[in-house]
């Protein structure tokens, strides 16, 4: 069996650009699997953090909440989102 394997990256130390455009596999607290694209929203209105939403080629959950990436402190999951995996490339 032929498989590719791709490499992770630990979204708890990578920085938002590292972040931006990866693909992301999560489970929701219900139990739902999804597979995406992480997409970076910088700073503004005051807020420090980059947020990072689903970018879902179905348009279905854009916007999905799933990560806010402050360098002063430590990331933070949304709390919907149970697991999430990002992968390079």
């Amino acid at each position: 069996m032929n498989g590719t394997v791709q490499e992770t990256i630990d979204w708890h130390t990578a920085s938002p650009q590292q972040l931006d455009g990866c693909r992301c596999i999560l489970m929701t607290r219900t139990g739902t699997i999804i597979d995406g694209r992480l997409k970076a929203s910088p700073p503004h209105d005051g807020y420090q953090a980059t947020r990072f939403t689903l970018d879902d080629t179905d348009r279905t959950l854009q916007g999905m909440q799933i990560l806010s990436v402050d360098q002063r402190r430590p990331p933070i999951l949304q709390p919907s989102i149970r697991t999430l995996t990002v992968l390079k490339g």
